[in-house]
């Protein structure tokens, strides 16, 4: 181990020595990503100075992402870091970009749990952070910055550095918390950040970054897309090691662990977002609503159900992944288990299909609807006939996209809005859903339409992650099976293998 440790360090030190380094991040591409992304969005914006902080703190439970803006400007994971692009007005050349980034120190906000005040237990061999920027050269070089300062700097240099600017650039956060009736609302970290800004910038306008760096975000690069590839492989073979050991008897939660044993075999430090797998009658809950009970994934499978799992979710290099299949828990579909799944099959088909440059998602959600509308479905989301206990949920909605013509739906962070198709995916699962431009090669959608039959207690969906390509689309989660006879062949040869490796009775 200390072996390996040593050799690591070399090459890390080589690489700062050589120009070549990356961020400080063992999951970041090379300075020149970072470099690139900053001088585009400048582009964008007309060299106008901006500010993006970077996560408020590390997280209590330590799984820390950073937030996803600044990390994709910087591959800099160091907490409460902030970075500001400007205009150099220390020439009277022609005005350059000039970027700054500020850091905590080696030692701040390091734990030093001993039981007395002393400043040296601090900077203990046992209180270090592993990986971290400090402010000086090498954070310089290995991000590519102009400059770095220590974090506790930032207010008194924030003047300096913005000048006489009329408009300064911030992500702005939208969110809104609930407050019972005759309560303010609390505003969130990033609101807080921006009203601090206002007050120390008073002469300047504060615009919104947020489109800008959304729409940067929706095109993914050459590094960007391989991570992409590599977070479904990981899932999709995690899901197809899992199905081998389907059976009655199993919990909900077993499956998952499963799962998530071999995205770490195979590289992935963790999971995009929490468990949504459910069999049965847990199954007819959308995941909105189960996430509030602290044990969701909790339920034991029975003979004849379908297990539905949404949480093909391995993470790799900080980008997401998310897959989902639905299987006979049994291992066999039904004959209406797999009438119905052909059909969800076949809507994600026809979604697939149309996806190239240039054309509208509204027109890929159509094609699914369509199919939902050929197997005559349409009339089974009626809520007045059906009844709100036996309503089906049809998503892509037909009686919206084809009978209403309705348009895209807006979508919220809680839920409202999802009965379309999928969402663009990148460093969150969630990354965006702006359909309002045509799709470009590089972007990368989930086609993911459902089918909720309560009264059957059939929920399927059939979820993968597709890459807008040149001339049409690659699915990158194609290795992880859809079709139902290859679910039921995979079940099956793993069942006789199960049976050869008994022992025999005595």
């Amino acid at each position: 181990m200390i072996c390996k440790t040593a050799c690591l360090l070399m090459v890390i030190c080589c690489a700062l020595l050589s120009g070549r380094a990356s961020g400080q991040s063992d999951v970041a591409f090379p300075r020149e990503v970072y470099v690139a992304r900053r001088a585009r969005l400048a582009a964008m914006i007309g060299n106008a100075p901006v500010i993006v902080p970077g996560r408020y703190s590390i997280a209590e439970s330590g799984l820390f992402k950073q937030d996803p803006n600044f990390w994709r400007l910087t591959g800099v994971e160091s907490p409460y870091a902030i970075l500001m692009m400007t205009a150099d007005v220390s020439t009277t050349q022609p005005a350059r970009l000039r970027t700054v980034l500020f850091l905590p120190d080696k030692y701040q906000f390091a734990g030093a749990q001993y039981p007395m005040a002393d400043e040296a237990f601090r900077r203990a061999s046992w209180n270090r952070p592993r990986r971290r920027l400090a402010p000086g050269q090498e954070a310089a070089r290995a991000t590519g910055v102009d400059l770095t300062y220590p974090i506790d700097q930032f207010g008194e240099r924030l003047a300096e550095l913005i000048g006489n600017a009329p408009v300064v650039y911030l992500p702005r956060d939208n969110s809104r918390f609930y407050a019972p009736p005759g309560l303010p609302a609390p505003l969130t970290l990033a609101q807080q950040f921006e009203q601090a800004i206002t007050a120390r910038l008073p002469n300047a306008k504060i615009q919104d970054l947020t489109p800008h760096l959304k729409a940067m975000r929706l095109v993914k690069d050459e590094h960007e897309i391989a991570a992409l590839r590599r977070a479904a492989e990981i899932s999709g073979r995690g899901m197809v090691e899992a199905l081998g050991a389907l059976r009655p008897g199993m919990n909900d939660r077993e499956f998952a662990g499963l799962m998530e044993y071999v995205w770490k075999r195979e590289g992935s430090p963790r999971a995009s977002f929490a468990p949504i797998i459910a069999s049965g009658t847990d199954a007819m809950t959308l995941f909105t609503l189960r996430g509030e009970n602290y044990n969701s994934v909790d339920r034991v499978m029975r003979a004849g159900d379908m297990l539905f799992v949404d949480y093909g979710a391995a993470e790799y290099q900080t980008y997401t992944a998310d897959l989902c299949r639905t299987f006979p828990v049994s291992g066999r579909f039904t004959p209406e288990q797999r009438k119905y799944y052909d059909i969800v099959l076949e809507a994600q088909e026809a979604a697939i299909a149309a996806i190239k440059p240039g054309v509208m998602m509204i027109d890929v959600i159509k094609a699914a609807a369509q199919v939902f509308r050929k197997h005559g479905l349409e009339p089974f989301e009626d809520i007045e006939r059906m009844g709100e206990d036996r309503v089906w949920g049809i998503m892509p909605s037909p009686t919206h996209y084809l009978a209403r013509n309705a348009g895209i739906v807006r979508y919220s962070a809680a839920g409202f809005g999802v009965r379309d198709l999928g969402h663009h995916i990148g460093l969150e699962v969630q990354d965006g859903r702006d359909y309002s431009q045509p799709l470009q090669q590089g972007m990368v959608v989930t086609i993911e339409p459902k089918l909720y039959i309560p009264e059957r207690q059939i929920a399927i969906m059939i979820e993968d992650m597709i890459l807008v390509t040149r001339d049409g689309c690659e699915n990158l989660s194609a290795r992880t099976p859809r079709k139902a006879e290859e679910i039921e062949k995979i079940m099956a040869e793993s069942r006789r293998r199960r049976r050869g490796a008994a022992p025999a009775p005595h």
